[in-house]
Formats: structure tokens, C-alpha cells, sequence
């Protein structure tokens, strides 16, 4: 928890970790935020909702204006991450029954093809809530999905149907026929990572989705 004693504890920005054969980057910072409980009460009376084409497996919410303006503001502390630009965030709580999932959410997914896009997951909730794992497309290796590896990867896609068949309807967690897991971000509250968002990753949630409290803020960062 982020404070002890009644005393906020100093925010920790660990060591760069590199993940998998591409040397995936990601940041974790820990006591991240001045007042984790303030954010849970604006996601308590916020308006959580679904939208069309997002496949996103649950509902979200704007971020407060105040959290990106505390990004903005932290970020020089974070190597690598000084001239990041913010251009959206959500309140996000995965909530999907399994059964209702696309194949396409059963599996390893990306945010944005673009080298220069950064994924964040702020984690506003505590365990067994689960974090963030990374995966190798086995078929192909690849651990990112650029604009140039977009359509091998939709070809690999298909021929692991052929091959494997449709992914069980479940929330992706593990190694499978089709990926191999390259590491994990534990979830922990008021901790904050970030990752490439063409990386290929999962939120691990298949044994805590029906709570409907895996609360998060999810956004999108450019790098210059």
C-alpha cells in the first residue's frame, strides 16, 4: 500500500527492466501518485461506459484532468520519459464475461502498431487482482507488432486458427500453443507501468473479472 503510518511513502521509480528477445522496454514506478484514494473516489462517481469498436473487455471512464496534469508534471523523473506526451487516459475496469469474447481478446493484443507510443497502466486497485504479462508470438517471434511485421502477423493469426483452431473462450493467461509469456508486471496499488504499445501483452485477469473492481487508468503516451 502507498502509505504507512499515516505518512505517504517516496515514490520508487525501479531500474528500466528489458523484457524477451527484443529487449522490450518497461517502467515501473511504485507510491506513484500524491493520493491514490482521491482517484477512486472520482472513478466511484464517474460514468463508466462501453464504446463501439473498442476492444477494450469492460467499461471506462474519462481520467480526471487533474491526474494528466500530474503526469505531465512527474514525468521528468522518470529516464527515458521527459518529453512524453499524454494524449488520452481512461478510467478502466475489465468486466467482460469470458464467454462473450472475441477470439481476438482471448489472446496477446497490441495498442498501437507506432514505435514511438507508449502504453500506461496505472493500477488502482490491490491483489489477487492481476497485472500486466508480455508474450512471443511462438510462430513468428515477435514480441512487437510494427507497421511492417502488421501483415505477417495477420497471416500468422490466421494460420494459428488453421493450426490450433479458436483460442477457448477465457481470458488469455500463461504460455499456450501460439505464445510464449516474456515476463510480467505484478499489480500492486498505486503502481504505475508503461511499455511500448506495440508490445504484445494481456492484463491478467481471467480469475478476477466477475469482482468488477479491477480498477485502473489506461492511456497513451508519444514519445518525441
Amino acid at each position: 500500500m502507498p502509505e504507512r503510518d499515516g505518512a505517504r511513502l517516496p515514490m520508487q521509480v525501479h531500474p528500466l527492466a528489458r523484457l524477451g528477445r527484443e529487449h522490450v522496454p518497461l517502467w515501473i514506478v511504485d507510491a506513484a501518485h500524491p493520493d491514490p484514494a482521491a482517484l477512486v473516489a472520482a472513478a466511484a462517481v464517474a460514468s463508466f461506459a462501453a464504446s463501439a469498436g473498442d476492444l477494450y473487455p469492460g467499461l471506462r471512464a474519462p481520467a480526471p484532468a487533474a491526474w494528466a496534469t500530474w503526469l505531465a508534471e512527474t514525468l521528468p523523473q522518470w529516464p527515458g520519459l521527459e518529453r512524453a506526451k499524454l494524449l488520452r487516459a481512461d478510467f478502466a475496469v475489465a468486466t467482460r464475461d469470458p464467454a462473450s469474447l472475441a477470439p481476438v481478446q482471448r489472446i496477446p493484443h497490441f495498442d498501437d502498431p507506432a514505435d514511438d507510443m507508449l502504453a500506461l497502466v496505472h493500477y488502482l486497485c490491490a491483489p489477487p487482482h492481476g497485472g500486466t504479462s508480455f508474450h512471443r508470438h511462438r510462430a513468428t517471434g515477435f514480441e512487437r507488432i510494427t507497421v511492417a511485421r502488421a501483415p505477417a502477423w495477420r497471416q500468422a493469426l490466421a494460420a494459428d486458427a488453421t493450426r490450433h483452431g479458436l483460442p477457448p473462450a477465457t481470458y488469455h493467461t500463461g504460455d499456450t500453443a501460439t505464445f510464449e509469456r516474456i515476463g510480467a508486471a505484478a499489480l500492486r496499488h498505486n503502481r504505475v507501468i508503461l511499455y511500448p504499445a506495440n508490445c504484445l501483452h494481456c492484463g491478467d485477469v481471467a480469475a478476477s473479472w466477475p469482482s468488477g473492481d479491477r480498477l485502473t487508468i489506461t492511456a497513451l503516451l508519444r514519445l518525441p
